[in-house]
């Protein structure tokens, strides 16, 4: 059975991948691939169901983490220590 190569590894560490696997996989520029499964030679990939492009900072909800910490109280307080030390 005839085979072409579908991905292409470089000296550098670059991986470039064959115009058909790109449009197959809907391959961008920073396009993850997690391997799946190992069978002596032969190599399963898949991109990750969660894939998405973020475009600007409102792409990330609900990718980040809720953080407990206020940057509004945060500068209330350091507000009121400077006036505090100013007043002394």
């Amino acid at each position: 059975m005839a085979s072409n190569p579908a991905l292409i590894f470089h000296e550098d560490g670059s991986i470039e991948a064959t115009p058909e696997l790109k449009r197959k996989l809907e391959l961008v520029h920073g396009t993850r691939l997690e391997l799946v499964q190992q069978e002596g030679t032969e190599f399963r990939f898949r991109v990750p169901p969660e894939m998405r492009e973020i475009h600007g900072w409102r792409d990330l909800e609900g990718i980040l983490a809720d953080s407990p910490a206020d940057p509004n109280r945060d500068l209330d307080e350091e507000r009121l220590a400077e006036l505090k030390r100013d007043s002394q």
